[in-house]
Formats: structure tokens, C-alpha cells, sequence
């Protein structure tokens, strides 16, 4: 069947991303708002003569850079970018907790992974603001201390009254589906084999075809951010990356336009 030679998009790509050494998959993208290639080269020219016009062109420096943006972040990718691995298991977490004082003590919501001193304890003001902090001390507090026993912490006598509240930060144990997504000072985004999978349609016909741009190398760009808000629209992950040459190969990228109702 004939395939189309005049064609528009009004879609955004599906990406897969595969390890470039043992060929599995590492991500798939199928929630981009926005994907996107752009092709670059320099152009120097050899000028002279009367007015010093361009004469002969040269071309180099041939790029090819692939910009994503997804609706939403996926671990995978985080990973990938991070060039880190994600650490699945159990791991302490920090919490707080605004607690009312009731007796000269509060519970807190969870239990503390060790016994002794908290991270922190600290009167929590009406306004919103702390107060003065809480030293910990084993047993039979005075005033400024604090003691833990399990999940109760327990003030001298006197040194609050009922009602008023604290703030406490303290570890506890997160459960063993806990995703660690680390930063490390040697590790850098990587590079990958990338597919983008899209539909075009033809002009004339007004049928759709299949477009499927294979990379076979694209290194990821380092710099990429996280915003946080609460209001306006939700966050989006951008990802940015630049496809590289091959050993053996000029193809910096190949784009396969076919019909889907061909296939073997």
C-alpha cells in the first residue's frame, strides 16, 4: 500500500527508552504533553572580494536534540537522569508532628526508630511560629527537657499546660515499598537508546500512518528541574537530550513512516 509523502502531526510521541548494553527497557513515556526534535548545524563561509559577500558555504557540527515533556515524573526516569539507581526497601524518614500537651506529655504519631533524643522538640506558637526548643534527657525531666518512653513524650511538670501544642521531628521506619532516589556528587544522566512512536496524517487521504523515530544513542542532559506550587498548573518534568554518533554509523537518527495495516 502506499504511503503517505505529505503528512501533518497533531499528537505527541510515545518514548521508549532502552539500555544501550543489554537492550531492556528502562522507561516508557506515554504521558508527554509535549515532544519535540530539533536539527542544528554551523555554517562558516569563505567572504571576500568587492562588499566581502559570502562565497562558498561549509557545514558542521551536525546536532540533533529531542525535547520532552511529560505530565508526569516517573522513577525510572528520575533514576536515569540522576544516573543512580533506585533503592527499593525500608528506610527511616523524618516526620513531624503538632501535638496538643495533655498531662505534661504527648503521643506521638509514630514510634522513633531508636530510643533517646528526638530530632527535634519545640513549643509551637498560636501564630504559627516556634518557641523555645526542648533538651532531652533520659528520665525525671526540668524544666526546658523532655523525655521519651516508646511513642510518649513527657514534660516537667508545670513547664506546659494543657493545650498548648509542640512540634516534634523525629525518624521512624518507612515500609519496605520505600522508593531512595539519590543525588550523588559522581554520578551523571546517561546515555540511551530512545524510540518515539507517533501518528501522522496524510494530506490528501486524511488516513493515518505510523512515524517511528529510532536513536540509537541520546545522551541525556544533566540539568532538569522539579517546581512546586499549590496553585497554577501541576508540575512537568522536562527532559532534554542530544543524540550522539555511533561507532560505525553516520545515522544520528531514522524516521520510519509505514502503514500500520502492512505489518507482517
Amino acid at each position: 500500500m502506499t504511503v503517505t509523502n505529505r503528512w501533518t502531526i497533531r499528537d505527541v510521541a510515545t518514548a521508549s527508552f532502552f539500555d544501550q548494553v543489554t537492550k531492556k527497557l528502562r522507561a516508557r513515556l506515554d504521558s508527554l504533553k509535549q515532544s519535540g526534535l530539533e536539527n542544528t548545524a554551523d555554517t562558516v563561509y569563505a567572504q571576500g572580494g568587492s562588499g566581502n559577500p559570502k562565497l562558498v558555504g561549509f557545514s558542521g557540527n551536525k546536532a540533533a536534540k529531542f525535547t520532552l515533556q511529560d505530565a508526569l515524573f516517573t522513577n525510572d526516569l528520575i533514576a536515569m537522569l540522576l544516573g543512580t539507581e533506585i533503592i527499593t526497601a525500608a528506610t527511616p524518614v523524618t516526620v513531624d508532628n503538632i501535638l496538643k500537651v495533655t498531662g505534661n506529655s504527648v503521643t506521638l504519631d509514630y514510634t522513633p526508630i531508636t530510643t533517646g533524643a528526638l530530632v527535634s522538640v519545640s513549643k509551637y506558637l498560636p501564630d504559627g511560629t516556634v518557641g523555645e526548643s526542648f533538651d532531652y534527657k533520659s528520665a525525671s525531666p526540668t524544666a526546658g527537657e523532655y523525655s521519651v518512653t516508646d511513642k510518649v513524650v513527657t514534660f516537667a511538670t508545670g513547664a506546659l499546660i494543657d493545650g498548648e501544642k509542640v512540634i516534634a521531628y523525629y525518624k521512624t521506619m518507612a515500609g519496605s515499598g520505600t522508593k531512595q532516589l539519590k543525588a550523588q556528587t559522581d554520578k551523571f544522566a546517561g546515555s540511551f537508546e530512545l524510540i518515539l512512536d507517533v501518528l501522522v496524517r496524510d494530506v490528501l487521504t486524511k488516513q493515518d500512518y505510523a512515524a517511528q523515530i529510532t536513536i540509537p544513542s541520546v545522551k541525556l542532559e544533566d540539568n532538569w528541574s522539579m517546581a512546586m506550587a499549590p496553585d497554577g498548573d501541576p508540575a512537568t518534568q522536562d527532559i532534554v537530550m542530544e543524540a550522539l554518533a555511533v561507532p560505525g554509523s553516520k545515522d544520528l537518527y531514522t524516521m520510519y513512516i509505514f502503514d500500520e495495516s502492512d505489518l507482517a
